[in-house]
């Protein structure tokens, strides 16, 4: 069987673009639900030491404190006039993180609700795409680099119903908010376990209130959603150069 292609399916593509793209309905209603405070709170935390640092998906707004850091980059499939308005000191480069090629530049890389955003044309290439993000990321990592990633994650069950449906729900596709492909907390672990990853933490936020899903706010007990922090490190090149000997 022929492994799938990593890939952004078009039309999911562009409902990102046109859904998140000076929203700010959403964003302020993500600014008051405390779910979303606290993964900011969180961001803050991995951030602190930060001197070069990339955001991947950022959609215009920074949810964590970024004056102290010296060097600021963002990436998302669409920026806006207005980004560099609101943060004049921030690198802002308009690309899919598919296509990012960037080597041993950043000591920090975060991404918060972004991997279920890069969804392919089926299940296949969804876990081509969370393998392709995870690899050019731990390129652009510099060594002891480290990798933060506040994501929404699924059940395993839930999983297994949605796999199938995937690919007719893309083609039927009702809503104004993107279509999006969640991941069981373990496949991201394992995903970026193969990729050369070391495993600093895993933790869950806590589901508190309301929250946002499918552009909807409904009350937390409604989704199986739960919101997990991955953080990764690149391994340092002498602990690489050890590893390679033994």
């Amino acid at each position: 069987m022929r492994t799938p292609e990593v890939g952004q399916n078009r039309e999911a593509l562009q409902k990102n673009a046109e859904f998140f793209a000076e929203n700010n309905w959403y964003k302020s209603n993500q600014n008051r639900l405390e779910i979303y405070r606290l993964i900011a709170e969180a961001a803050a935390h991995e951030v602190e030491t930060a001197e070069h640092l990339l955001d991947i998906g950022n959609g215009g707004v920074f949810i964590f404190p970024i004056d102290h850091i010296p060097h600021v980059e963002a990436i998302d499939v669409f920026v806006e006039e207005s980004f560099a308005q609101r943060y004049p000191k921030v690198q802002w480069r308009a690309m899919n993180i598919l296509d990012l090629e960037d080597r041993d530049r950043f000591d920090t890389i975060v991404a918060i609700n972004c991997l279920h955003h890069v969804v392919g044309n089926n299940v296949g290439q969804c876990y081509e795409n969370l393998s392709r993000i995870l690899a050019v990321v731990f390129e652009a990592l510099q060594s002891g680099g480290k990798l933060v990633l506040l994501e929404s994650t699924v059940p395993a069950w839930f999983s297994a119903i949605y796999k199938p449906l995937y690919p007719v729900l893309l083609k039927i596709w009702p809503l104004r908010h993107p279509p999006t492909f969640q991941y069981y907390f373990r496949e991201i672990q394992q995903a970026a376990h193969r990729t050369g990853f070391e495993q600093v933490e895993m933790t869950w936020i806590p589901k508190v209130g309301n929250i946002m899903t499918l552009g909807f706010e409904v009350p937390g007990w409604v989704s199986p959603i739960r919101m997990g922090k991955f953080v990764y490190r690149k391994p340092h090149k002498q602990s690489e150069h050890v590893h390679a000997e033994v």
